[in-house]
């Protein structure tokens, strides 16, 4: 076995000789007696399609497991997509990833299919033995996922899934294949509404930050900002989002790992945690200083324990300088170098074609 996909969103495979299949299944997770909710699975040369419905919102998967590839995608009661994102790592490795597997004795039934239960390895030796938790996949005898089990380490259970119904056919590519919507960044950007007329302080600008380890290009037009970073280690990273609502596209790059996520919700009032600039408010700290113009101080994530970021912001919104600290290192300070207040079309700020190209990500896609 070889591989290193997530070993629940993507069904196990010991092996890439799995035949067509649909499967529909019953899922079980925490503690006490909690109430099921319904699992869809489609599989179709390595590639699978899950989907799981759950209070109103549907999870839907794209992975192909050998591929060590998994598309996440979510839905509203509605049946709209409101997220998604892409994970690519070129090596093995965290906590979540598949480290290898081992054939147990066990054996079992899952509505008339016999399976054997496999351990999957997601965790060194020394860590399973200190916390656990143990993940179980059972295989029918020609390789399909029937069944799954999460253990705590003293043998205790914490999630389950069952087989309800298993049927063998061909599964055509357009099955397992993510629609094409996801990979446009005009579906995710769609306004949600009318803004009303920009403020004073949020004037369109052009604007070149450098710090210590990267530097910063940022545009906006209001209410959208786009940001691109590049780090001397060679790592990149694009942002175009919405002020007002939680709603944008990020793609990263770095050695080894790429991620692309997108999302598009309204702002929750009672939980106002941007997703993109992860900004939580706007706190007048009643301090001002003179940088290239005259600049006023806010603390633009106040409440949060374990991280912090502070502006120096002008009358018209811009930012000189940027200080970013972080409880777990990694912190920058940024100061602008170039400022240019001009009238700036939304059209600059769309993430270029070819980083949402799907077959970039591993995909081909349903139209």
């Amino acid at each position: 076995m070889t591989g290193t996909a997530n070993a629940d969103e993507v069904p196990f495979f010991a092996n890439s000789n799995v035949p067509d299949y649909s499967a529909w299944m019953n899922v079980w997770r925490g503690h006490g007696r909690p109430q099921p909710y319904s699992r869809s699975v489609v599989h179709h040369n390595g590639l699978t399609h899950v989907e799981e419905t759950n209070d109103g919102r549907s999870e839907i998967y794209y992975g192909n497991f050998f591929g060590n590839v998994v598309l996440q995608a979510e839905k509203n009661a509605a049946g709209d997509f409101t997220s998604f994102r892409v994970n690519t790592t070129a090596t093995q490795g965290g906590y979540l990833d598949l480290r290898g597997s081992r054939l147990t004795v066990e054996s079992d039934s899952q509505a008339g299919e016999r399976c054997r239960w496999w351990e999957i390895v997601r965790q060194s030796l020394q860590d399973r033995q200190q916390s656990g938790p143990l993940w179980f996949s059972c295989l029918s005898g020609d390789g399909i996922e029937v069944a799954t089990k999460v253990l705590f380490s003293d043998g205790t259970p914490m999630a389950k899934t069952q087989l309800v119904k298993l049927v063998r056919r061909p599964v055509a590519d357009s099955e397992v294949n993510p629609p094409a919507i996801l990979f446009d960044p005009g579906f995710w950007l769609k306004p949600f509404r009318q803004y009303s007329a920009k403020p004073a302080t949020a004037a369109d600008f052009e604007a070149s930050m450098v710090g210590r380890n990267s530097e910063i290009k940022l545009l906006r037009h209001y209410p959208w900002r786009s940001e691109e970073f590049r780090g001397k280690d060679g790592s990149s990273r694009f942002m175009v989002w919405n002020e007002l609502e939680n709603q944008g596209i990020r793609v990263y790059s770095s050695k080894g790992h790429q991620h692309l996520d997108a999302s598009r919700r309204p702002l929750n009032p009672k939980s106002p945690w941007d997703s993109f600039d992860h900004t939580t408010g706007r706190v007048d700290l009643n301090k001002s200083e003179s940088l290239e113009e005259s600049c006023a101080w806010f603390d633009m994530m106040p409440n949060v324990a374990d991280a912090g970021r502070r502006q120096c912001l002008t009358a018209d919104g811009i930012p000189l300088r940027d200080v970013i600290t972080s409880g777990w290192g990694g912190g920058e300070t940024y100061e602008a170098v170039s400022i240019k207040r001009r009238s700036v079309d939304l059209k600059e700020m769309i993430a270029p074609l070819e980083l949402l190209d799907p077959s970039k990500w591993g995909f081909s896609v349903a139209n």
